[in-house]
């Protein structure tokens, strides 16, 4: 079994409010980025890694691949405006021999092994499966001028993350289908729902943040052990 893993990296990363693009901001000794790539790198689990990056900065991303000398790097492709389009110009460069695709968000930095065994073994099973969490705290329903509709039952509710893995044909065939139909959606597994197919959730961790705000960083530092 051939697995591919899409690092998605090329947002903006506006809501950190720093002066270069969330995945070079500095977590530890290396950039975000470089953290979720070694661990793919390092596992026997995954045989190519492609990354997508901002066009802006595709220079940079190849130089700090380059220098981290991943051993299952294939390519680096420039992402699109949203989060779909750059996730299936990764798509592209999968090689064409690949079985499974898990697709991953560059600025996860603390996914694990465990995380990518168990979603590819999900989804070995079921063709598609999530990382995810149970939901802490009471989530509201809220309608137009901030009312609460309805309060949602929390164990039926989970904190979607990444690593998500799919078969490969399925995945392709949600994202041919979402680009002809319009459709949009800000996670792979919701496009492979319109499919009609049940995706799998299982365990993340509350350590896999996806860093997006001032308070994400400063939380990564202090669970990387720094002031």
């Amino acid at each position: 079994m051939k697995v591919a893993a899409i690092v998605a990296a090329a947002g903006k990363g506006e809501r950190l409010k720093s002066k270069v693009r969330k995945p070079f901001v500095a977590l530890g000794k290396e950039p975000i980025l470089l953290h979720a790539l070694r661990v793919l790198d390092n596992s026997n689990l995954i045989g190519e890694i492609i990354v997508v990056a901002h066009q802006a900065d595709l220079p940079k991303a190849r130089l700090l691949i380059k220098k981290a000398k991943l051993k299952k790097f294939k390519e680096i492709v420039a992402g699109g405006k949203r989060r779909m389009d750059s996730v299936k110009n990764g798509l592209a460069a999968v090689s064409e021999d690949a079985d499974y695709v898990i697709i991953h968000d560059g600025c996860r930095p603390f996914i694990d092994n465990k995380m990518i065994s168990s979603v590819l073994d999900a989804a070995g099973v079921f063709g598609a499966a999530i990382a995810g969490v149970p939901v802490k705290p009471t989530i509201k329903e809220v309608e137009k001028g901030n009312f609460v509709a309805a309060t949602l039952k929390r164990e039926t509710l989970v904190d979607v993350q990444t690593p998500q893995a799919f078969r490969k044909d399925i995945l392709l065939r949600a994202y041919d289908r979402a680009f002809v139909e319009g459709a949009i959606a800000t996670d792979d597994a919701a496009l492979v729902e319109r499919l009609g197919i049940k995706v799998k959730v299982v365990d993340g961790s509350y350590r896999n943040i996806k860093i997006t705000t001032p308070e994400d960083l400063r939380y990564a530092k202090m669970l990387m052990g720094e002031k």
